[in-house]
């Protein structure tokens, strides 16, 4: 039997953007909660996937106010910097 060495590399950018997505997921799990709790009753959720495509995410009780939500989304999305891994 050979001893075979297993050496795992984890570069800085990598424990960068698992620390992002753990950031991400914290806020998604809060997010739910104020949801159960019944401190949110309608949102929007403005995203970029990994193709950067934006995704304008609306939960509203009427057309108006998902309008607003989307525009609000919009905005936001436009006026954020970009994360950088760097």
């Amino acid at each position: 039997m050979s001893d075979n060495k297993v050496i795992g590399l984890v570069t800085q950018e990598q424990k960068a953007e698992d620390s992002y997505k753990k950031d991400l997921l914290e806020i998604v799990d809060h997010f739910r909660s104020m949801v159960e709790n019944g401190e949110i009753t309608e949102f929007v959720i403005s995203s970029l996937d990994r193709d950067n495509e934006v995704v304008i995410t609306t939960c509203a009780k009427d057309f108006y106010c998902a309008v607003g939500l989307y525009e609000m989304g919009k905005h936001a999305l436009m006026s954020q910097q970009s994360y950088d891994f760097e």
